[in-house]
């Protein structure tokens, strides 16, 4: 399936477009961006490369065809090499939409209870600023960065396969890792929460220490990253309670995640009797 381009004179016209990122070209140092997901955590690029990390970024727009056929495949290289734990790190960067249609895009992806890779909306997550810094050209657009913040890829396409992705970084650049962490292994250990009762029926309490005031958006995962979950609630600066009610869920464990004004402060594990 081709890709969908925005300006449909260029193709009229013959002129046939060597790159999809129109400001930058291989070589050259990109801008740092900063975008928010949709569980409301910050994704900043040069934050990841000055980690040392490579980055695969996904450029993509909720109403394309293109782009939902080929997400389960960004997936899939997320998950194999270690859902941003590991040594790259996949960010999606949508073009328009609101957080719901993009969460709809995943939807129709079929990603959406596969514990997907971060995607930003653009109108609530930011990625509107970034495709118009960047002016990409055409959807999906995916481009590979090194920790030098150098754009060794503007345009990852055709894809065959997640080898299409791993061909655009250099050899030993990518390690594969498992997803670090799960609802098996998760605890309390450097989380700014607890919670009580654990286990629960339905009902628990995030017992919230040391807070400044500001948005926390606590979200809740089962053991095949499925969100079942989330709320968004503004919480007073120290310690707080928070109430989840859980008696829909059914038996079994389950992943708390807290991001406090975009910065996770930690996750836990619940199980539901």
């Amino acid at each position: 399936m081709k890709k969908i381009y925005i300006s449909l004179c260029l193709v009229l016209s013959g002129t046939w477009l060597s790159a999809q990122v129109q400001n930058y070209a291989i070589g050259d140092v990109i801008p740092d961006f900063t975008v928010t997901d949709l569980n409301g955590v910050e994704h900043s690029l040069y934050e990841y490369t000055a980690q040392g990390k490579y980055v695969l970024v996904d450029f993509f727009a909720h109403w394309c065809g293109p782009c939902a056929n080929w997400a389960p495949t960004i997936n899939e290289f997320y998950h194999k090499y270690g859902c941003n734990e590991g040594s790259v790190v996949v960010i999606a960067v949508e073009l328009e939409g609101t957080n719901d249609q993009t969460h709809a895009f995943e939807e129709w992806a079929g990603i959406d209870d596969q514990n997907p890779f971060p995607a930003a909306s653009g109108l609530d997550g930011g990625g509107a600023a970034v495709h118009a810094a960047y002016n990409i050209a055409a959807f999906p657009t995916y481009i590979s960065v090194n920790p030098e913040n150098v754009m060794m890829d503007n345009d990852i396409w055709p894809l065959t396969g997640v080898e299409t992705l791993e061909a655009a970084f250099p050899d030993g650049a990518l390690v594969e890792m498992a997803c670090t962490v799960g609802v098996q292994e998760a605890s309390n250990a450097g989380s700014s929460f607890t919670m009580a009762p654990n286990p629960a029926r339905d009902m628990t309490q995030l017992l919230l220490a040391n807070m400044t005031s500001g948005m926390l958006t606590t979200s809740v995962v089962d053991a095949t990253g499925r969100m079942v979950l989330t709320r968004r609630d503004y919480v007073q600066a120290g310690a707080g309670m928070l109430t989840l009610d859980v008696a829909a869920l059914q038996s079994g464990i389950y992943l708390v995640t807290a991001v406090h004004d975009g910065k996770a402060i930690g996750t836990s594990r619940l199980v539901i009797e």
